[in-house]
């Protein structure tokens, strides 16, 4: 019992040796006497507490308050089998959107293609494009805050066999766009 005892306590040994061989526990690296050393920068102090509360300064982009009034809307979109339709909202920079996308009775929803995209106006032919999300038909729920003025919205593409009917739910500042 005592040689076993005494082969298993050099096993953490040979170990760390040979993961030194194969580079797997970094070494510290060779420092010249009176280099400088790195020193974290301290932790912002916390703010006092007064009557049982610490009140932190406000960010940037914790609150966008809107000139506008928020919309809620529920559309219904049928895109017919075999074929792709854009839905489109016009939003400004910084104009925020709340919204729930569902795909109906789609009995696959590999069948299905949803890319959530926005881009702007083009200039001597030239604008800019993001796409937010591209998903299957499997429903999706987010927030969403535009990047830019411009088009924000969704194309949808139906290769299933029938028709669909694709449910959007929005809230937040956004206007539709009409055809």
């Amino acid at each position: 019992m005592t040689r076993t005892l005494v082969i298993l306590s050099g096993l953490p040994i040979v170990l760390l040796a040979a993961c030194l061989d194969r580079g797997a526990v970094p070494a510290e690296p060779a420092r010249q006497a009176g280099s400088p050393v790195a020193v974290p920068a301290p932790a912002p102090p916390l703010p006092a507490v007064v009557d049982g509360w610490r009140e932190y300064p406000l960010r940037d982009g914790v609150i966008a308050l809107q000139p506008a009034t928020w919309r809620t809307d529920t559309v219904e979109i049928a895109v017919p089998a075999g074929e792709g339709l854009e839905y489109k909202l016009t939003m400004t920079k910084g104009e925020t959107l709340v919204y729930n996308i569902s795909f109906g009775a789609l009995a696959d929803p590999g069948k299905m293609l949803s890319e959530f995209h926005g881009h702007t106006t083009q200039v001597d032919g030239v604008g800019d494009l993001m796409f937010y999300s591209k998903t299957g038909g499997s429903p999706q729920s987010g927030a969403f805050t535009a990047p830019w003025d411009g088009i924000h919205g969704w194309f949808l593409k139906n290769d299933s066999p029938a028709d669909i009917v694709v449910k959007v739910e929005l809230a937040g500042f956004y206007a539709l766009q009409v055809k």
